[in-house]
């Protein structure tokens, strides 16, 4: 693309992007958002990746999971297990594939600890997460599954922008208690 400039006679080349993208920014004390991109060009897609965009959120899913908990009553110096476990022919294991026993659900939350996460779903059981995910406005509709407790649900930028304010707001749930 060349796109004309200010000086006579001089122009610039824009590539188009190969890969779009979205971004939303929001006020997390009031949830308002300040600015939204959806992607490169409105003229060539009308696409708006922020707002239509279904994608796994992935591990940015997981404090929605420890939110639950914390409306529950479970205090963060609660210990589960950081332990191989399977469901089925379900294997999951944590990213860096070590585990480390016993672990606060704080230690969890901060180091993203797929395992404890997934025990701590088991805990709370998949349809209060997908209650509460629901109900926040996180996702629409969310499988009783326990692999949604690490992200694989599907939701859009701009609804787990907007859910995130909640998770703030979130009963105080903080390492000094």
């Amino acid at each position: 693309m060349v796109e004309p400039q200010a000086e006579a006679g001089r122009v610039a080349v824009r590539q188009v992007p190969k890969v779009e993208g979205a971004l939303v920014s929001l006020d997390a004390r009031t949830g308002r958002v300040l600015a939204m991109v959806g992607g490169w060009s409105f003229k060539e897609s009308q696409f708006n990746r922020a707002t239509q965009a279904q994608r796994q959120p992935g591990s940015s899913f997981k404090p929605f999971v420890y939110l639950d908990a914390m409306e529950r009553g479970i205090p963060p110096s609660e210990k589960f297990d950081d332990a191989p476990v399977s469901y089925g022919d379900w294997h999951p294991k944590n990213y860096e594939k070590d585990n480390w026993g016993p672990t606060t659900l704080h230690d969890a939350l901060r180091e993203s600890r797929n395992l404890v996460t997934i025990r701590l779903a088991a805990h709370l059981g998949m349809k209060s997460v997908a209650d509460m995910a629901i109900s926040i406005g996180l996702v629409d509709k969310m499988p009783h599954v326990l692999p949604a407790a690490l992200g694989a649900v599907e939701t859009t930028v701009l609804k787990e922008a907007g859910a995130t304010p909640r998770l703030l707001r979130g009963g105080g749930w903080s390492p000094q208690r």
